[in-house]
């Protein structure tokens, strides 16, 4: 990835960090642990990509993309949407696919996204624990919403970081992540049918993979 795309993302995190949540892109390993279900997959399927940020996941997409698969990208940040639709959308692995109207991107929240049943993947690089709970709970109802049944979600955190927020944050912030990690907690008993652990990224981080199907939250 470009440095000026590296400063684009450093620059939007110090002027929204609660939304942002990192102070730097996805590595290609971590975008590649990510994708890892869909690129296993052997069909026609469509994909949506959350939180898409400069694009490191989104890219590699693009390396992936099956010739009748369907992805839709979602981002809210106006800068970063700007990024996408200019620098890494235009790029000739996806030249085929937007000319036949099979990649879009939608710059809304994720919560404004339609659809039932909809999507075989949902990858997501939201920073889920820099949102109050609230977000979070409306967040996973849209994958869940949005997902097939037999459909996969794969998202990420950081190794240790939940750990470390919940021991040595101060006053309503630490009352926040406690209550968000206990519930991702829940989450991850339930749903997780695996997990990756990446080192070469800028943070070591994991990628977990949910299915809804067929389990019930405890």
């Amino acid at each position: 990835m470009a440095v000026s795309q590296h400063i684009r993302f450093l620059k939007e995190y110090v002027s929204e960090p609660n939304i942002v949540g990192s102070v730097a892109p996805s590595s290609q390993y971590l975008a590649a642990a990510l994708c890892k279900p869909y690129q296993s997959y052997r069909g026609k399927c469509r994909v949506l990509e959350v939180g898409a940020g400069t694009g490191p996941i989104t890219r590699y997409l693009g390396n992936i993309l099956g010739p009748e698969d369907e992805l839709d990208v979602c981002e809210i940040q106006p800068e970063f949407i700007k990024t996408l639709r200019e620098d890494v959308l235009t790029h000739p692995d996806f030249a085929e696919a937007v000319e036949a109207k099979r990649v879009n991107l939608l710059s809304c929240p994720v919560q404004e996204i339609e659809g039932i049943d909809k999507y075989d993947f949902v990858i997501s690089g939201l920073p889920l624990t820099a949102f109050a709970l609230r977000d979070v709970h409306d967040v996973f109802t849209v994958f869940r919403r949005c997902l097939k049944p037999e459909g996969i979600l794969s998202y990420f955190e950081y190794v240790g970081f939940r750990a470390m927020s919940s021991t040595f944050a101060v006053g309503r912030r630490r009352k926040r992540v406690r209550h968000v990690s206990a519930y991702l907690n829940r989450k991850i008993r339930s749903f997780q049918i695996d997990s990756t652990t990446v080192i070469r990224n800028v943070m070591p981080a994991r990628a977990r993979y949910f299915k809804f199907n067929g389990t019930s939250e405890e």
